[in-house]
Formats: structure tokens, sequence, C-alpha cells
């Protein structure tokens, strides 16, 4: 009996290292751009998560000690007209609308929540502070119907199910476009763009929600713009795994 369980833990363990390693191909692919920065001036870093970053050289950071975190910008999604083709095309801006609004709390909530209290958020742009600008560029709702099949599918299999998902494009995606500026000056100091698609879970709870996907990448993202405001010199922060363990 003891060497079945092994046996059994055994298989286990294999199987989930095949499927952590079939999701590193699933990374969502880079945005073409909608505008909100100029894409062609931004690059890869191994040093960040995200798919595309510029810096303005020499920058002092340390002169910076509160944010202004703008409005989230729709405008270059809401012009669009590929969602209109969408089968919640008639909630379709009122969605947007409420992810953007989650977007910029949940970025002020990060930077509110730092233990390093590295910068202090402000209600208004003032004087010796720097302003995020950020712009929801893409919100793809995940499909429920295909999501959900991971959960009637024998344990193990989900991940299989959600590859077949995203290859037919019922995966959720989300990205976004970002400046950050001097608030007194108006100067560009940073660029970033990213896109992400669901994370692959042997059970998706979330699939059973229209944006909820598209909540849990912002947090992610809320999550990193923070972790980069702290970082030392030298230091990486990653990306998402596109992998979890969690349900939910």
């Amino acid at each position: 009996m003891k060497c079945a369980v092994q046996r059994d833990l055994v298989v286990g363990f294999v199987l989930m290292t095949f499927a952590l390693a079939g999701c590193q191909s699933m990374k969502a692919e880079p945005s073409r751009g909608a505008g909100f920065v100029a894409m062609d001036e931004m690059q890869k870093r191994e040093d960040l998560p995200f798919q595309k970053v510029w810096v303005k050289a020499g920058a002092d950071w340390n002169v910076y000690r509160t944010v202004y975190i703008k409005e989230v910008s729709t405008q270059y999604l809401l012009e669009a007209n590929w969602w209109q083709q969408g089968i919640r095309k008639d909630d379709y801006e009122k969605d947007v609308q409420s992810v953007a609004l989650y977007m910029r709390e949940k970025f002020m909530q990060a930077f509110r929540e730092d233990p390093n209290r590295r910068f202090q958020v402000l209600q208004a742009p003032a004087p010796g502070s720097i302003t995020l600008e950020l712009a929801l560029t893409e919100l793809v709702p995940s499909k429920p119907l295909m999501e959900a099949l991971s959960l009637a599918a024998p344990y193990g299999s989900g991940v299989a199910v959600q590859a077949g998902a995203r290859k037919s494009g019922a995966v959720g995606t989300v990205a976004f476009e970002a400046r950050i500026v001097d608030s007194s000056r108006g100067t560009l100091l940073a660029m970033a763009a990213d896109r992400e698609e669901a994370q692959a879970a042997p059970v998706n709870l979330r699939a059973f929600t229209w944006y909820s996907v598209a909540h849990g990448i912002i947090d992610d993202w809320a999550g990193q713009f923070v972790e980069i405001a702290n970082r030392r010199p030298g230091q990486i922060v990653k990306d998402t795994s596109p992998f979890t363990l969690k349900p939910w």
C-alpha cells in the first residue's frame, strides 16, 4: 500500500511537471500597441516583468516621494470596433468602465499598503510628485463554457483543456500601456506596456464570471509596480507565472 501511494505521488508530480513545462509557452503575445505610448521606443528588459519598457536615462527617482494615479484611460479600447462583434457587446462599455475603475483603485491600494511606504498616494497631482497614467488597451472576457470544462474533466486534464481554450481564443486577455511623468514639469520618465492572458489552473473558479480573470491580472500588475518602485539596483522583478495552483 505504501509503495502504491508513493508511486501515485511520483506520477502526480511528473504530470504536474509536464503541465508546468507546457504552460511556459502559453504566455500572451505582446501587444502591437494602441497609441497611448510609443511602442517603437521601448524594448524588453530581462530585469522587469513587462513586455515593453522605456526608462529615461539619468532619471533620479529618489527625489520623488508621492504619486498621483490618474483615472485609467479607456479611449483606445472603446474606439476599437472588434469588440462590437462579441456576445456581450451591449454591456461592453459598462464592463470596460467597471474594470478601469477597479484598476485605478487596485493600484492606489497597492501603493497605500506597501510596507515600505515608498510613495504616498495623492488625490491630485502636486509639485514634486510623479503621475502614473494608465490605459486599458485590450479587454477580452474569458468564455465561461470553455473554461468550465476543466471542472468536469478528470483531475490533471484541466491544463490540457485550457490549452485548447487558448488555441480557440476562449481565454481572456488584458493589456495596458502606461506613462510615468513628472507632475510639475510634465517630463516623461518611463513607459511600459504588457499583455497577459488568464493563468492555466487545474480548476479555475474564475471562469464563471466575465472579468474576474482581468481582475486577477490587474492585481498582479499593481503588485509588480510597487515591487519595481522598491527594487534595489540589480534586483530582478519576475513576471507572473502562466500557471497557478489557486482555483480562484
